[in-house]
């Protein structure tokens, strides 16, 4: 649980039930991207008439399709924007996550500062704000990858260069109907690069085709037609070919199936009818430990 004493607030966390319990907080919670670890609970802000959660536009269009949490519910804040809440500052950092993804920086009137990652990926949107994270008394950090030295990654542009050169390869696209593994909302450089670079929309879940038409802008890549020939869906389904019909089933087992995923260090020997990717949206083990030198915090807590 991500609790500040600076904004006296929840951070990636719901817990109204529990909040008797604990010391008392302020009505806003800050959510720093919309994948489901992250929004657990969530819903029930919309019991609370006064409750308010500070995010990203693109995560705002999220909840609003995945969750149905009204805008109103919402205070939108952007990259590189600050919002005074009287008794502290919060300052928003493209964590170069998933699409909309923040990094929240706190300041106190007194002068102290926490900083909460979420989940990142150190580049450069984070390395230019460094002087701003620098020198927190407090620094919770996503370290999921922190502790095992094997989970380094290529860069996500290499990776991106590497998948497209397996799709155009002789015999699969456009011979070969294509699947690739993502979640609801993520990979959207992956997705966007392949896209613009083919020329066409890739088939994907109601949910996630209307997420990114609420989302807008250049994001309207994804369409509900399965003649696409490039196809998204949840890994589960993509490597494992589980709650499919067997249409859908026999499609899968015919096509050239891509998982681009931190995990393919584990992975890649498991499933050799899957071609897996170590492309992360999260820190290798070098980048985390990286960021947390640069940072300097007092205080670090590893979450």
């Amino acid at each position: 649980m991500v609790f500040s004493k600076l904004a006296n607030s929840y951070f990636d966390e719901f817990p109204f039930r529990q909040r008797k319990k604990l010391a008392t907080s302020s009505d806003y919670f800050f959510l720093s991207h919309a994948h489901s670890d992250h929004t657990t609970g969530i819903k029930s802000v919309l019991s609370s008439q006064d409750a308010m959660i500070v995010c990203s536009k693109e995560t705002a269009a999220v909840l609003k399709v995945l969750h149905r949490i009204p805008k109103e519910k919402c205070l939108l804040i952007d990259t590189n924007q600050s919002l005074d809440f009287d008794d502290f500052v919060i300052h928003a950092v493209d964590a170069n996550h998933c699409l909309g993804s923040l990094m929240f920086v706190i300041e106190s009137s007194e002068n102290r500062k926490e900083v909460y990652t979420g989940d990142f990926r150190l580049g450069k949107p984070i390395l230019d704000e460094l002087e701003l994270i620098q020198g927190a008394d407090h620094l919770w950090v996503d370290y999921t990858y922190g502790d095992m030295p094997r989970y380094n990654f290529p860069s996500r542009k290499d990776l991106i260069s590497e998948i497209l050169s397996l799709m155009l390869a002789d015999g699969n696209y456009p011979h070969k109907e294509i699947w690739i593994a993502a979640y609801q909302i993520g990979k959207e450089k992956l997705l966007k690069t392949i896209s613009d670079a083919l020329k066409v929309k890739i088939f994907a879940p109601e949910k996630k085709v209307q997420i990114y038409k609420e989302i807008g802008g250049g994001w309207d890549i994804f369409t509900d037609n399965p003649d696409s020939g490039i196809c998204v869906e949840s890994r589960r389904r993509v490597e494992n070919l589980t709650g499919l019909d067997q249409r859908t089933e026999a499609r899968l087992i015919n096509s050239l199936r891509i998982s681009p995923t931190g995990w393919a260090v584990e992975l890649v020997s498991k499933r050799l009818d899957v071609h897996y990717f170590p492309y992360s949206d999260h820190c290798s083990f070098n980048e985390v430990n990286q960021f947390i030198e640069l940072a300097n915090a007092q205080e670090i807590t590893k979450i």
